[in-house]
């Protein structure tokens, strides 16, 4: 079972200001915001919790902080554990408005159906 939904530029090199994913994800997506780079929203009664991360080209990522993280390369949507069709095709439509938002990327390896 995959944790995680993975949404990134093609190569990796196309970046996103905080800024710009932060108010996208609060004012279009109806997201709050955690901390620096963390967003929360609940979907059908689950915690969904989504996070932009500054990544290698090669798209793997070490970090202690978020926070002085001015562009992300990378947006990861954590799953729950138990997920339903409905939500399932509920995060399904908040990763692809993230990907035609900025031009990016679904992994193929997503962790839905």
């Amino acid at each position: 079972m995959y944790d995680y939904i993975s949404i990134h530029s093609d190569d990796y090199t196309k970046k996103v200001t905080s800024k710009n994913l932060e108010h996208y994800l609060i004012n279009n997506l109806g997201f709050e915001k955690v901390s620096h780079l963390t967003f929360y929203k609940e979907l059908h009664g689950e915690p969904i919790e989504l996070r932009g991360i500054p990544a290698e080209l090669d798209g793997s990522y070490a970090f202690n902080t978020l926070e002085g993280v001015e562009e992300v390369n990378l947006i990861e949507i954590d799953l729950p554990r138990s997920i339903s069709d409905i939500l399932e095709h509920a995060i399904t439509g908040i990763a692809i408005a993230i990907s035609k938002e900025f031009s990016w990327i679904i992994d193929e390896d997503h962790g839905l159906s």
